[in-house]
């Protein structure tokens, strides 16, 4: 059984995509917001999908829980990146996948440091982590990651 991650549910929408996506898998969605979570919890009651309150910094699940780890809008939000991606990492499985889809104007904006992919590529190398490939279109980016 595949289990797959989505970080900052919203109204958990993308979650219950991925679920529909993906029926035989388990599909776990994350927020730090209660209203959030609540909202996601009464719209979308799928078997395979369940939500949870947490916070990115520091995440209860086990080491190497998640085969894929997506991440919509949201990495360009977390407080302490590094501890984020850090986290992350460490639930990640060793052959899991990091997705991080944004519009190219936000990563821009709260994190010009990273807006360049050979400038971002070298961060998450320092992490521990690998910038596979990175594809644009429109507006909006797509990272895909993994373990080194």
């Amino acid at each position: 059984m595949s289990i797959s991650w989505i970080l900052g549910v919203g109204n958990g929408a993308s979650t219950a995509y991925l679920g529909q996506l993906f029926p035989n898998s388990q599909v776990k969605g994350m927020d730090i917001s209660t209203e959030a979570i609540s909202q996601a919890q009464q719209l979308y009651q799928l078997e395979g999908v369940s939500f949870d309150i947490m916070d990115i910094s520091q995440l209860s699940y086990p080491d190497g829980r998640f085969d894929l780890v997506c991440a919509f809008q949201t990495h360009f939000h977390w407080p302490d990146l590094q501890q984020a991606l850090s986290e992350i990492k460490r639930v990640l499985a060793d052959d899991g996948l990091f997705i991080i889809a944004c519009e190219q104007s936000k990563a821009t904006y709260y994190l010009p440091d990273l807006k360049d992919n050979k400038e971002f590529a070298d961060y998450l190398d320092k992490m521990g982590l690998c910038l596979l490939d990175c594809q644009k279109q429109a507006a909006w980016l797509c990272y895909l990651i993994a373990k080194q």
